[in-house]
């Protein structure tokens, strides 16, 4: 029977990660709350992104433990963690240049299929009512984003503020419970910004619990619940943005 722990949403214990000799993440403990819009800062380099990593298995811990929901993640593939209700975007978007915007939210959607492999090749009943549910739900999700007019068009022909939109879209095809979003507002303008934050705060409104790193303090003033700070892969501070900003070594290491 796997190994449990009561009474905790996402936990992370002593999350530790070597890269050769390298720390990029030593001892991080921290706790989200269910319903929790947090937000993760820090000095480029600082382990924001590995942190992610850990609790998708992008890469494997070098130590510590990852719980979600009391059920330990550590050692559990991502596409095992991306059932479990855990989903995410990248720095580099990852979205599928080759596939149109809803083709690219539909095979998101593989959490909700039973199809198998021969059902799909000849077409056959309940691979075609998956197919026609996918795209039902991969136009709703656009259609939050104003994009669904733009569902058959290819990635590369969209706008970057688009594109980063469609990242979005696809992480929220699995239907996740909690959502990881890295950077979200890179490269975005500051009118572009206000739309996205509009759009994480209307995501939290529906309940999915949200993670986001981002280096844009208005954005984490604006919307965060709560904010972690790291530097050299170590936590040097967490709370309200407000108490973060006045803390003398997050000014040192990071907003001074």
């Amino acid at each position: 029977m796997p190994e449990q722990r009561k009474n905790s949403y996402l936990e992370g214990k002593n999350v530790t990660k070597h890269f050769g000799g390298v720390a990029a993440l030593s001892e991080v403990t921290f706790n989200v709350s269910k319903g929790e819009l947090l937000c993760i800062i820090g000095p480029n380099g600082s382990g924001k992104t590995t942190l992610l990593n850990m609790i998708t298995s992008v890469s494997a811990l070098t130590g510590g433990e990852i719980w979600f929901k009391g059920g330990k993640l550590h050692g559990l593939a991502s596409h095992q963690i991306c059932k479990l209700g855990i989903s995410r975007t990248f720095q580099d978007l990852q979205i599928f240049n080759d596939l149109s915007v809803i083709e690219n939210l539909m095979v998101s959607c593989w959490k909700e299929h039973y199809a198998n492999p021969l059902e799909i090749m000849l077409r056959l009943r309940r691979a075609r009512k998956e197919e026609r549910e996918a795209y039902a739900r991969g136009m709703e999700i656009l259609s939050m984003f104003e994009l669904d007019k733009k569902a058959s068009s290819m990635p590369l022909s969209l706008p970057f503020r688009e594109r980063k939109f469609v990242g979005i879209a696809r992480a929220l095809a699995t239907n996740p419970e909690l959502l990881l979003l890295d950077e979200p507002a890179g490269g975005l303008s500051v009118e572009e910004v206000k739309e996205l934050s509009r759009v994480i705060l209307k995501l939290h409104e529906q309940g999915i619990t949200i993670i986001f790193i981002e280096h844009r303090m208005e954005m984490v003033n604006e919307i965060s619940h709560r904010v972690i700070v790291l530097n050299y892969g170590r936590k040097i501070a967490e709370g309200s943005f407000d108490e973060i900003k006045r803390n003398q070594e997050v000014i040192s290491a990071y907003l001074g």
